[in-house]
């Protein structure tokens, strides 16, 4: 009986042994899960950003920091960088379910950075205001231009639409092709989910602002599904990112006094074509992490705009660009487009008033690195400024030098480039003829060598 207690009572040691043995496993698991990669910064919002763009920003930063070991981990539109950093794992989170998701993530507090492929509505700054001001330098980075590029199966003869042609389609206005001059088939407009930022740059550029999908609308989930319908329906027209468009037919779209077009990464880098949008990432402007403003900096920098041009978008380098003068221009601005060369760059005021936008204040400090660079070229700048005014000459003209100077002054107390002339062309070649739209396009400040 004794022999037999003692057995059970070591069976009973050994039992509570390896309980105490899988409770420490247990333990040491969850700890090591708490304790697992650590964040270094979230990002959320814009899937044209999102999908291949961030992912390759953020492993050009990891590298640039001297990490090791980055990979990507992806499941669908949500993907995960991980790196060993100073011998720490870290993590970056990116979910790319489109850019209005981005602003709902900072009001929750799931996100540290918005994505974003159109700018921040009145709606999202009274959202987040308790945070700061998100409309401002601190908060807003543009990162680089994309353009939407309207595309069509490759049988259609169609090869140039209108911007008011463009509305009427997707108004339901115009449903055949036969209207425009194209094979008897009933028009399948392709568009982009409510959320989507694709969907909204071309709502804004198209109508003035959001529109609900009509009836007769084919709702598509996101760029590739555009590819696959458009190369399949003869009847389709959708649009695509730049990037996303190669192989596609593309259509020729006209706009303000300019001709029609089909976009190229020149006309698209000085904002001239009449789809092209900026794309964004947003911060909160009041809450510090060193990780991400030195990974916002990195972004904006050289190298972080090479990966940019790397992924198919247009960087935010300035570059000179040779421009067929127009035949109506004003006689020293057609001289300026033979003699000169157009770069990259066109300052923009913000919502159209006298103060340079967010992108227009960083372009300066681009403009002063170019010009540093050239200094042993002897180059000379000209500051050609238009204006939106065109019910009176002398009100335009006063307008268009106006913001040319504010440019020049800007370019003398911050940045020692005095050195600059000044043209100024009224009203001339409007980029469009919306009246919304208008103050904000047609008012700018392009930048000529010569």
């Amino acid at each position: 009986m004794e022999g037999s207690r003692r057995i059970r009572s070591s069976r009973g040691k050994t039992i509570l042994s390896m309980l105490s043995a899988l409770l420490l496993l247990l333990a040491g698991t969850v700890l090591a899960t708490e304790s697992g990669p650590r964040t270094l910064f979230r990002l959320t919002g814009s899937n044209t950003i999102g999908a291949d763009l961030a992912p390759a920003l953020v492993k050009e930063y990891l590298q640039s920091l001297g990490a090791a070991d980055i990979s990507q981990r992806s499941d669908g539109e949500k993907h995960w960088i991980s790196a060993q950093l100073n011998g720490e794992p870290v993590i970056v989170p990116i979910i790319a379910q489109g850019s209005s998701t981005g602003f709902k993530a900072l009001d929750e507090d799931s996100a540290d950075i918005a994505m974003a492929s159109r700018k921040i509505n009145t709606k999202e700054i009274d959202l987040l205001a308790r945070f700061g001001d998100f409309a401002g330098p601190q908060a807003e980075h543009v990162i680089g231009l994309d353009a939407l590029v309207i595309t069509v199966h490759k049988d259609n003869p169609i090869t140039q639409l209108s911007m008011a042609q463009l509305a009427q389609i997707y108004r339901g206005e115009i449903r055949n092709w036969a209207q425009l001059g194209g094979a008897d088939l009933v028009i399948r407009p392709l568009h982009r989910d409510m959320d989507s930022g694709t969907r909204a740059t071309f709502d804004e550029e198209v109508f003035g602002g959001s529109r609900t999908a009509n009836p007769f609308t084919y709702e598509v989930s996101g760029n590739h599904e555009t590819r696959s319908l458009v190369s399949r329906d003869r009847g389709a027209i959708g649009y695509l990112p730049f990037a996303d468009a190669d192989g596609m037919h593309k259509v020729a779209v006209k706009a303000g006094e300019l001709a029609a077009v089909v976009p190229d990464r020149g006309i698209i880098a000085t904002e001239d074509f009449p789809l092209t949008r900026r794309l964004y990432l947003y911060r909160n402007p009041i809450r510090y992490n060193p990780q991400i403003g030195a990974f916002l900096h990195f972004v904006e920098s050289h190298v972080g705009q090479r990966v940019v041009a790397g992924i198919g978008f247009i960087n935010l380098t300035p570059v000179a660009l040779q421009i067929a003068p127009y035949a109506n221009a004003p006689q020293n601005y057609h001289t300026l487009m033979q003699t000169g060369s157009r770069l990259s760059i066109s300052f923009r005021f913000a919502d159209g008033s006298s103060e340079l936008d967010n992108r227009a204040l960083r372009d300066l400090h681009r403009l002063q690195d170019f010009m540093a660079a050239a200094e042993n070229r002897n180059l000379s700048l000209t500051l050609v400024g238009f204006s939106d005014h065109k019910a009176n000459s002398n009100i335009s003209n006063l307008i268009s030098r106006f913001r040319a100077l504010k440019v020049q002054g800007a370019l003398l107390r911050e940045h020692q480039l005095g050195d600059s002339q000044i043209m100024s062309v009224g009203a001339f070649a409007p980029l469009t003829a919306d009246s919304e739209q208008g103050p904000v396009k047609n008012s700018r400040v392009e930048v000529w060598i010569n």
